[in-house]
C-alpha cells in the first residue's frame, strides 16, 4: 500500500504544470542595435505559452529571482550572428537537479525562433499577436505607436503603449489609447484584449469592471498565478471572502509551497467565518520555514475577528512565546485586548503591563498606556495621565482628538474603506459604520460590524486607534449585535 501511495504522489508531481523562469537572452552578436531581442524574446515566449496546461511561464531577471519564485525549470538563451542571419541557442534546466534537460538551436527571424521555442515548452503554445517582423522590432525597441501603425491589430503593442503612458503619468492619454485598442474588432489576441480591458478598468478606477476583466483573464490563462493572485486580492478587498479563498486555493494547487498565499488563504477563510478551514490552512502555513510565530499570530487574528477571544488570546500568547521579538511584542498587546473583550479587565491590564515593560525605553510608553486605558473605557485616568505629560506633543494632539467630535460623511469614508485591505480596515470600517448609523442606515452598518477590528493594526492614524473599540462596541449595541 505504501508503494502505491508513493507512486500516486509521483504521478501528481509529474503532472503538475512546470513553473518555467524565462531568463534574459544574451546578445553575443556584438551589435548593440539587437539588444532589444534580449528582453523581447523572453516576452514573446512567455506570451505564447501563457494559458497552457503544461507550463506556467514567468520572466526572471536573474537565477536568484527564479529560485525565489519557486521555478522548477529555467529557460536560458543566447544569440549570435547578425541581422538577417541570427542563430539562437536555448537550454532548459531542471532547477532541482541543476541539469540541462533539453537544448535546441534555431536560425532565422526572431518570431520564428521564439515560436519554435515556445512550442517545445508547450505544444499548445499559441501564436504571438503579430506576424510582422518590422512591427515586432518597433515594439521591442519601445516604439509602440509605430508598432501599431505598422500592424493595427498587434494587441501586445497596444497594451505596452497603454502601460508606458500610465507609468509616465499620462493617464488621459493611456485611457484614450486603451479605447482605440478596444475599438479594434480584429485585435488578434483575446488575451491581449482582456489585459487591455483590465488596464482600462484600473485607469478608470472601476472595481467592478476590473474584477470582470480579471475573471476573463484567469479563464484565458488558468495557470498564471500572478493573474489569479490579482483576482484573489481584488475579491479579498471587495470582502468577497469565499471567492477570494477559492482563488487562493487555485494558486496553491499550482504553487503548493507559496507560504504568503497560504497565509492570505487563512485570512480569507476566517473572513468567511470558516474557522476550521482557516485553522488547518494556518497550521500548515506554520510548518513552512521561519513562519511559526507568524502563523500563530495569524491564527489569533482569525479567531479575534470572529469574536472568539479566548482562542485568540491563546494563539497570541503562543506566538509571543515562539518569538518574543516578533512584531516588537505586539502579540502581548493583542492578547490583552482579547482578554479584556473576554470580560476580565484586571488580567488584561496585567498582560498590557507585560507588553509595556518590554518597551521600558520607548518614549511613547506613557501614551500607549493612556491609550489602552481610554480604549477600555477609562477616560478620566487616561486624560489625567496625558495631562501629566505637560507640553508633550503627542499627548497634546491625543487630548485634542479625544475632546473633538469626529463626524465624517459616509461617502468619503466608503471610498477609503473600499481602498483598504480587510486586514487593516478596522479604523476606517468602524468610522464608516458610525457614519451609516448616524444617517439611519443601520442594516448597512450591521454588515460592517460583523467582524471585529484587529488590535495593534498597521494602518490608519495612531491617534484614532483608541477610539476604535469604544466606538465599535457602542455601534454593535445600537444595531442589536452582542458585545
Amino acid at each position: 500500500m505504501a508503494v502505491a501511495a508513493l507512486a500516486g504522489c509521483s504521478r501528481t508531481r509529474d503532472d503538475r504544470a512546470q513553473r518555467v523562469a524565462i531568463l534574459p537572452f544574451e546578445n553575443l552578436t556584438g551589435d548593440a542595435s539587437l539588444d532589444w531581442i534580449a528582453a523581447a524574446g523572453p516576452a514573446i515566449v512567455g506570451e505564447e505559452t501563457t494559458g497552457g496546461t503544461r507550463v506556467v511561464p514567468f520572466r526572471a531577471a536573474q537565477v536568484s529571482d527564479a529560485y525565489s519564485a519557486n521555478a522548477t525549470r529555467f529557460l536560458h538563451g543566447y544569440f549570435t550572428g547578425h541581422t538577417g542571419a541570427l542563430r539562437f541557442e536555448f537550454e532548459t534546466e531542471d532547477a532541482s537537479r541543476h541539469k540541462i534537460i533539453s537544448a535546441s538551436t534555431e536560425k532565422g527571424g526572431v518570431l520564428e525562433a521564439m515560436n519554435s521555442t515556445a512550442k517545445r515548452l508547450d505544444p499548445a503554445a499559441r501564436p504571438f499577436s503579430t506576424s510582422n517582423e518590422e512591427a515586432l522590432a518597433a515594439w521591442g525597441r519601445g516604439e509602440f505607436e509605430r508598432a501599431v501603425t505598422i500592424d493595427p491589430d498587434f494587441g501586445t503593442a497596444w497594451l505596452s503603449w497603454v502601460e508606458s503612458l500610465a507609468a509616465h503619468g499620462e493617464k488621459a492619454e493611456a485611457v484614450e489609447v486603451a479605447r482605440r485598442a478596444l475599438d479594434r474588432s480584429q485585435l488578434r489576441s483575446a488575451l491581449d484584449r482582456a489585459k487591455i480591458e483590465l488596464a482600462a478598468a484600473s485607469l478608470a478606477g472601476d472595481p467592478a469592471a476590473r474584477e470582470q476583466a480579471l475573471t476573463r483573464l484567469t479563464a484565458l490563462q488558468p495557470n498564471d498565478t500572478a493573474t489569479i493572485a490579482n483576482l484573489a486580492e481584488t475579491e479579498l478587498n471587495a470582502r468577497q471572502f469565499r471567492a477570494a479563498a477559492a482563488a487562493f486555493q487555485k494558486i496553491l494547487a499550482l504553487d503548493p509551497e507559496n507560504s504568503g498565499i497560504m497565509n492570505s488563504l487563512g485570512y480569507a477563510e476566517a473572513g468567511a467565518g470558516d474557522l476550521d478551514a482557516a485553522r488547518k490552512t494556518l497550521e500548515e502555513y506554520g510548518k513552512q520555514a521561519g513562519q511559526k510565530a507568524n502563523s500563530l499570530d495569524s491564527l489569533g487574528e482569525a479567531y479575534f475577528m470572529n469574536g472568539r477571544f479566548a482562542d485568540a488570546e491563546k494563539y497570541f500568547l503562543q506566538a509571543h512565546e515562539a518569538n518574543p521579538a516578533f512584531l516588537a511584542g505586539d502579540d502581548l498587546q493583542k492578547a490583552a485586548y482579547a482578554h479584556w473583550l473576554g470580560g476580565d479587565l484586571k488580567s488584561a491590564d496585567a498582560l498590557m503591563k507585560r507588553y509595556l515593560d518590554l518597551r521600558a525605553n520607548d518614549p511613547l510608553r506613557a501614551w500607549r498606556d493612556a491609550a489602552w486605558k481610554y480604549s477600555t473605557g477609562r477616560r478620566e485616568p487616561a486624560v489625567a495621565q496625558l495631562q501629566a505629560m505637560g507640553a508633550n506633543q503627542i499627548a497634546t494632539r491625543q487630548l485634542a482628538v479625544w475632546n473633538a467630535k469626529l463626524r465624517e460623511a459616509a461617502a468619503p469614508l466608503k471610498q477609503a474603506y473600499q481602498r483598504t485591505p480587510p486586514t487593516s480596515d478596522g479604523q476606517v470600517r468602524t468610522f464608516y459604520a458610525a457614519a451609516l448609523v448616524a444617517s439611519g442606515q443601520k442594516e448597512e452598518a450591521r454588515k460592517l460590524l460583523a467582524l471585529w477590528p484587529l488590535p495593534a493594526e498597521r494602518g490608519g492614524d495612531p491617534l484614532l486607534d483608541s477610539l476604535v473599540f469604544p466606538t465599535f462596541i457602542e455601534l454593535r449595541k445600537s444595531v442589536g449585535l452582542p458585545r
